[in-house]
């Protein structure tokens, strides 16, 4: 059976200004690991991969991969609604670091005192002065991106991810299995900042009932998660 599978991937930016965003580390190497791994498992045929990610992350180049740009977390949103919207996804793998904030707008601190403390941030149109000396950046909540994928469509299976860092192996897997449960994910991979450096990446890959997998590469990690999407999607095929 053909398969179509979502992937997000990398870091989202969210503007400032017309020169600035706020960012984070994100890289996108395990999303690129996970596309790959589709695409060469040999039990699983792929129809498409679309492939969700910011302009600055690097996308795999694959007649059956789509790579969609997007722009901050309410662009990622919006994709996502059109996508599983319009699309059967089998499995929906989302592992992009996704800013917990956005700007609601800029202000100086001179502003606000000469307002008695008062702050009426607004947006700045083309590129904000390198001369002020105190910018002071109000941010916002942005959509839990997560909570939304299994509205948008049911059947889907869904891979969460978790990064914590520097916490004990319990909590981490504490938090991961409250968001699986939360966001209903068929599994989420825990990982630690700490313990991802050049070729390692310990991760564990959380399933509903809560066992695990221990994995100690990006290959494995995403030869991994691929086995546990085809495995769960050959026991659907057959009413198990």
């Amino acid at each position: 059976m053909v398969r179509n599978i979502l992937i997000t991937a990398g870091g989202t930016s969210e503007k400032i200004d017309e020169v600035r965003v706020i960012s984070n580390f994100a890289t996108g190497k395990l999303g690129l690991a996970v596309a790959k791994a589709f695409l060469e498992n040999e039990s699983m045929e792929i129809g498409k991969i679309y492939y969700l990610c910011d302009k600055s992350t690097h996308a795999p180049s694959h007649e059956k991969v789509e790579v969609v740009r997007v722009s901050g977390t309410q662009g990622l949103l919006d994709a996502l609604k059109q996508i599983l919207s319009e699309n059967k996804i089998d499995a929906v793998i989302h592992s992009m670091a996704v800013s917990d904030y956005s700007v609601r707008g800029v202000t100086t601190l001179e502003e606000i005192q000469n307002n008695g403390g008062e702050v009426h941030p607004g947006f700045i149109e083309g590129k904000i002065s390198s001369d002020i000396d105190d910018l002071v950046i109000l941010l916002k909540r942005t959509p839990k991106v997560i909570g939304e994928i299994k509205k948008l469509q049911e059947g889907s299976l869904l891979v969460g991810f978790k990064l914590l860092t520097n916490v004990e192996k319990k909590v981490l897997i504490d938090t991961a299995c409250r968001l699986l449960e939360k966001n209903r994910c068929d599994f989420v991979l825990a990982n630690d900042l700490t313990q991802i450096e050049g070729d390692k990446h310990i991760g564990y890959l959380i399933s509903a009932d809560g066992e695990y997998e221990t994995f100690s590469t990006k290959q494995q990690i995403a030869e991994g998660i691929v086995n546990s999407i085809d495995e769960k999607l050959r026991e659907r095929s057959h009413g198990l």
